[in-house]
């Protein structure tokens, strides 16, 4: 019996009890105030480029590296998250009774990664030939498809990377992972032992605090570290405070994102402790925010000593640097099982705030304040009340 569906069954299953069990009210805001926001996003996207339709079309590096570049990076990242999705949803708990093989679960996540991967490239090539459209770009159904390839080619690549590298978690070789026979102290025990313990290591799936290095880990540090470096000799060099200080503040916010998980906030055994919201939310934000301080660190030592004039630039990043990292922690605590969902709407805030500080100044940011004030409200209600 061949279960290539299944996953893709579970997927949608999810989505139906998501939507169920939301009020009528919350889904009626979503739709029509989502709906409303797109539609102005896209005039004003469409304003935009009809304003630059001139300097677009005759911009050839864009279109030779810029767009092609971007499109595969995008499908990259979307085969990544898609394919991680699939194969949680493969390797589910209540799956376990099922006999399927490694190769059947990897079939199975392969199946639904490609069935999701299809309308988003469909998405993409719709979106680039309007753009093209728009801007009187000659052959825009050529670029269109030509995105859709793109995108697909980076969809995969990513995707089947991902799919290969997927261990059998049903039946692990150890048996028990928490223990430690020879008595090695976990490295995060000096910042993961505050009451309750052990409360971020088991939201990243760590046992007991002990990190376990991996390609992933090893080449994160190696990027981040990099940029770091980079930014912070650029500063030095040329004596100005601006791109190690914005290197921090940027790197430090992707640390932040890339570490915090607010799962456990879902559990009925962390809901029915003795336990506050506030300090849930905290004790998970802890680990992550040190790290994501860590990293500031370095750029914004060097920015001040490429520039000790300008001190309020690196002081001021890291009081940025403090706000966004609370304003993320309440997007993925209201978004607490999808990471990817919580990073797409902070990132698109955060972008939507942006331009229309532009137009309107910062009175701008009340607005954002009171969708994070929202979200706070909201995430709490679903913490105490299930």
């Amino acid at each position: 019996m061949r279960h290539d569906r299944l996953v893709l069954t579970l997927l949608w299953r999810e989505l139906l009890a998501g939507l169920r069990s939301m009020r009528r009210r919350d889904l009626a805001w979503i739709v029509a105030g989502g709906g409303a926001l797109l539609a102005y996003a896209i005039a004003d996207i469409v304003v935009a480029l009809q304003a630059g339709a001139a300097t677009l079309r005759q911009v050839q590096p864009l279109w030779t590296f810029g767009l092609p570049g971007t499109l595969f990076g995008l499908g990259g990242f979307a085969g990544n998250a898609l394919a991680r999705l699939c194969l949680s949803r493969a390797f589910a708990p209540f799956l376990r009774a099922l006999p399927l093989s490694l190769r059947e679960r990897r079939r199975m996540a392969a199946v639904a990664a490609c069935t999701l991967g299809v309308p988003i490239a469909s998405i993409v090539a719709t979106a680039v030939g309007l753009g093209c459209v728009v801007i009187v770009k000659p052959l825009a159904p050529v670029w269109g498809l030509g995105a859709a390839i793109l995108f697909g080619a980076g969809f995969c690549v990513a995707a089947v990377l991902r799919l290969r590298s997927a261990r059998d978690l049903v039946h692990p070789d150890t048996a028990d992972l928490a223990g430690d026979p020879v008595g090695r102290t976990p490295w995060l025990g000096a910042f993961d032992r505050s009451t309750p313990a052990w409360l971020s290591s088991w939201a990243w799936g760590l046992p007991a605090g002990r990190i376990t290095l991996s390609w992933r880990l090893v080449g994160a540090a190696i990027l981040f570290g990099f940029a770091a470096v980079v930014a912070a000799f650029i500063s030095l060099v040329r004596q100005d405070a601006v791109p190690a200080a914005m290197a921090g503040l940027t790197g430090g916010l992707m640390v932040f994102m890339l570490s915090v998980r607010f799962h456990p906030l879902g559990s009925p055994v962390l809901r029915t402790a003795p336990l506050g919201f506030a300090r849930a939310w905290l004790r998970l934000a802890r680990l992550p925010l040190q790290l994501s301080v860590a990293y500031f660190l370095l750029p914004a030592g060097a920015a001040l000593a490429a520039e000790p004039s300008a001190w309020a630039m690196p002081l001021a990043s890291g009081f940025w640097l403090l706000a966004l990292n609370g304003a993320y922690a309440v997007f993925a605590a209201y978004f607490m099982t999808a990471p990817f969902v919580a990073a797409l709407s902070f990132l698109s805030a955060i972008a939507y705030t942006s331009y229309e500080s532009l137009e309107y100044g910062r009175t701008v940011l009340i607005g954002f304040a009171a969708l994070v004030l929202f979200l706070w409200h909201r995430a709490q209600r679903r913490y105490r009340h299930g």
